[in-house]
């Protein structure tokens, strides 16, 4: 890290590679590596974790995780193109594409909680290119939450996303014969042609202590016996940083009926809009709505 101190200002962070002279990191670096790989200790020696995550967060800012290089991302929207054109091209009458364009109306953090590598940066990355994604298994998981709150028929749930699936309202438990593979697929989301921007938001809490020592699980696996903390306005908020994201997400959806397909645009329309997806949706995050794509544009 280059540290750099101004009068009357905090320290400032920046981080540096070593390619022949020390320059700062390429906005081109790979999100996966930076993120989860790299830790530092607070210049000033604090042992408040917040700290620790400001240089990180300041280059996903700036290098928008590794979008640096657009060419590279061009490049695998259209070989990701090229693919679907390809798979339909084989049995036409069976196999189908809808391409569509997530967009967020405001905000989006998708991963919220994971501890992958040194720090908690709380954002689902993407696993080859480290670029911010919405894995397929949300967007799938999103579409069963849209079909339950459009009040979808069970039964064709359970045919475009497969089973068993819980039954809605009063209907029986599902049966054996439920189980099986839905006939829609989703393939992990990922930015648009333009990208998307990312932001280092921060949770504050101001009851820490009475939050952590009401955790059960955490004073069963501490080995220091831990009293009962009340809430109360003398306790110091302790900042909690994570990264979110805007913009556009491509979002591709392969079948074998293009009705289930379009029911399965449906169902995600309705959770952008009414649901979220990710967390902090009580706060405004994760909200989105749904365009299909033309191929011709895509």
């Amino acid at each position: 890290m280059e540290h750099e101190t101004r009068e009357n200002q905090d320290p400032s962070a920046s981080l540096q590679e070593k390619r022949g002279e020390w320059e700062s990191v390429s906005p081109e670096a790979n999100g996966l590596v930076v993120l989860r790989r790299l830790s530092f200790e607070p210049l000033d020696g604090s042992t408040n974790p917040w700290k620790n995550h400001v240089p990180l967060h300041a280059w996903a800012v700036e290098s928008r995780i590794g979008q640096g290089d657009a060419e590279l991302l061009r490049r695998t929207l259209e070989r990701r193109r090229r693919f679907l054109r390809q798979w339909v091209s084989t049995d036409p009458d069976r196999r189908h594409v809808l391409r569509v364009c997530l967009t967020v109306e405001w905000r989006l953090v998708s991963g919220l909680g994971l501890q992958l590598g040194v720090l908690d940066n709380g954002l689902a990355l993407h696993g080859t290119y480290g670029w911010p994604t919405l894995p397929a298994a949300s967007l799938k998981g999103l579409a069963a939450a849209g079909a339950r709150s459009a009040g979808a028929d069970t039964e064709r749930v359970i045919r475009a996303l497969g089973g068993p699936r819980p039954r809605f309202g009063k209907e029986p438990r599902p049966a054996r014969e439920d189980q099986g593979r839905g006939s829609v697929r989703f393939l992990d989301a990922l930015p648009g042609e333009d990208g998307v921007k990312v932001h280092a938001d921060v949770i504050t809490p101001h009851q820490h202590p009475y939050y952590t020592s009401t955790d059960r699980k955490a004073h069963e696996n501490s080995q220091v016996r831990q009293d009962l903390q009340y809430p109360g306005e003398h306790h110091n908020p302790v900042p909690l940083p994570f990264l979110s994201v805007s913009g556009d997400l491509r979002v591709d959806l392969v079948g074998d009926d293009p009705d289930d397909l379009d029911a399965v645009f449906d169902w995600l329309a309705e959770a952008g809009e009414e649901l979220g997806g990710g967390g902090r949706t009580t706060a405004g995050y994760g909200y989105f709505s749904c365009s299909r794509v033309n191929e011709e544009e895509a």
